[in-house]
Order: C-alpha cells, then structure tokens, then sequence
C-alpha cells in the first residue's frame, strides 16, 4: 500500500482491532450487571459512537498525512492509542473508577489534536462533535457510573 492509505487505514484498523480484542463477552457481561446512570444511551448507540469516531479519526489521519502536518497526525495517533488504552482499563480491569480516570486523561491528548487541527477546516468540523460528545457526555457518563459502581 502506498501513499496516505497505508498511513490512514493501518492504523485506524489497527486501533480498532486492538481496542476491541480488550471486550469480549465476560467484559460486556461485567458492563451489562453495573448499575447504570440515567442518562445511558443503549448499547446500540455506543456501537454507532464507536464506527463514528473511527470514521472521524480516518479523515483527521488522512488529512494529517496528505498535508504532512506530523504534529496533527502525531496527536491523532496518540487519540487512536489512548482510546484504544481506554478499553483495557475499564474493560480488562474492569474498574469505572480507572474508566473515569482514564477518560480525564484522555482529554489531554484530544484537546491537543482539536486545538492542532484547527487551521484545517474540515478536520476541525468533524472532529469538533466528536471532541463535544466525550466533553459533553462521556465525562458525566463515566463519573456517575463509577459513583454508582465504586470499584
């Protein structure tokens, strides 16, 4: 594979593969018997988050590479890996207070990528809802749900 393809879906696919070997059926069994927050979206919703934020992380890589801008492509992969680093700490450890801790992190880097990608418009707009679902969302979501599963 030549060009911004071998630079975009390797690792893309890569982290979507690795991150999900880290959820398998008992993890989803541990998730499915947690007290849950009101404000929980289904798991089909999570399911269509998750192929949108790969998505979303496709075209930031792809526009990273094809412009050359390492920092931009540099950060996306460090969003790709601590995504991906998310699932083994809440899923294989099975802890919702390292999840919470985990996504606090995790913004770190996110926040990054979004204040790197902002001279690139499209990049910006399609990472900008992404960026507002974890701030606006998933934050809350992870709180509550380690304040009613303390582990």
């Amino acid at each position: 594979m030549r060009g911004p393809g071998k630079e975009t879906l390797l690792p893309v696919v890569g982290a979507a593969v690795a991150g999900n070997a880290f959820v398998g059926r008992g993890s989803l069994r541990w998730f499915r018997g947690l007290r849950h927050p009101a404000l929980q979206l289904p798991m089909p919703g999570f399911y269509a988050v998750g192929g949108a934020y790969y998505v979303v992380m496709g075209v930031v890589v792809h526009r990273a590479a094809r412009r050359g801008d390492r920092r931009s492509y540099r950060l996306a992969m460090a969003v790709l890996a601590g995504n991906e680093l998310w699932n083994a700490v809440f899923f294989g450890r099975r802890s919702t207070r390292d999840g919470f801790l985990g996504l606090l992190a995790f913004l770190v880097p996110l926040g990054l990528l979004q204040a790197s990608v902002a001279g690139d418009r499209t990049s910006a707009l399609v990472l900008g809802p992404y960026t507002a679902y974890v701030l606006g969302y998933d934050v809350p979501w992870t709180y509550r749900l380690w304040r009613l599963n303390p582990s």
